[in-house]
């Protein structure tokens, strides 16, 4: 099988990383690189290892750099995408985390280039896509306005002490949400939705997502005050359609169109703004290398496959 590394710029010093392409090429495999510079190389990358007849691409990043990736080969004809394994080098590496990619370089390697890949299902928000999470609201404000060294000192758990402290001054979003079966008025605090199930740090907010069932999984937190957070734990912790303040359910589909500001989105790790978006599922639309143990492969968590 032919491979190619496509490696985001800030990891390229990493010497744990280095001395695992070496060990690599040493034991025979032919794995060249390709560093990028500037946003959007990765997704020209890929372009490219189509061009060249590469079978599979290793990507070494975060979880925007694995979006960017996902967003060349879905750019490509079904039938012809490269697989992909994913060497996690980012600072919260929610979908590899989510998905138990070894988070060491040389393991995350030894995988990517031996491993078996997997049908996995695509996301959709409008024409972007994601792998794992678009998190809305509180949860996208919160990872845009976190200070990039804090994040670097305390990773995942930077998302929480910035949440912590900001969290009674937030504004909630009001739209009309639709899904496939139902509909409703909400002034969202959290909407998320889910093909993996963490986001920001490890924070799950679809626990019960698998990325090849060809359905999303969405939770939405209303609007809720401080005498009401015993409620919104104990519906936190059960997680049904008819929460007071907390809504969990899976769909092929869903849309959402604010009535006054423009909903912040954080989308596998990248801020958007959408006043309205319309959420859906490419089923079985990339092959990736994962752990044969990973917890969102319905295979794995005993879940059928509606189709």
């Amino acid at each position: 099988m032919t491979l190619r590394l496509l490696l985001n710029g800030k990891s390229s010093g990493n010497e744990e990383l280095r001395a695992a392409i070496f060990e690599a090429r040493d034991a025979g495999h032919d794995l060249d690189v390709r560093v990028s510079w500037e946003g959007g190389d990765i997704e020209q990358f890929v372009i490219d290892a189509h061009r060249d007849g590469i079978q599979r691409i290793i990507v070494g990043g975060g979880d925007g750099t694995i979006n960017e990736a996902a967003t060349g080969l879905m750019a490509l004809p079904a039938a012809e995408r490269p697989e992909m394994g994913i060497i996690p080098m980012g600072t919260a590496n929610d979908f590899a985390t989510g998905c138990g990619v070894p988070l060491t370089p040389d393991e995350a390697l030894m995988l990517a280039i031996r491993g078996q890949s997997v049908d996995v299902d695509v996301g959709q928000i409008n024409d972007k896509v994601f792998l794992n999470m678009a998190s809305g609201g509180f949860g996208a404000k919160i990872t845009t306005s976190t200070p990039p060294l804090l994040k670097k000192m305390l990773g995942g758990g930077a998302y929480s002490l910035v949440g912590a402290i900001r969290f009674w001054s937030f504004e909630p979003y009001a739209g009309r949400l639709e899904w496939d079966g139902g509909a409703r008025d909400i002034r969202a605090m959290v909407l998320a939705i889910g093909n993996g199930r963490q986001a920001g740090g490890s924070q799950e907010l679809t626990p019960r997502a698998s990325i090849d069932d060809g359905l999303l999984d969405v939770m939405v937190v209303d609007a809720f005050g401080y005498r009401n957070i015993p409620a919104v734990v104990r519906e936190m912790e059960a997680l049904g359609p008819h929460g007071r303040f907390v809504h969990y359910f899976k769909t092929p589909w869903v849309s959402f169109k604010t009535t006054a500001n423009p909903l912040p989105i954080n989308l596998d790790g990248e801020f958007h703004e959408f006043e309205a978006l319309e959420c859906s599922v490419n089923k079985a639309a990339l092959r990736i290398v994962l752990p044969e143990t990973c917890r969102l492969l319905t295979s794995n968590t005993g879940q059928e496959d509606p189709s």
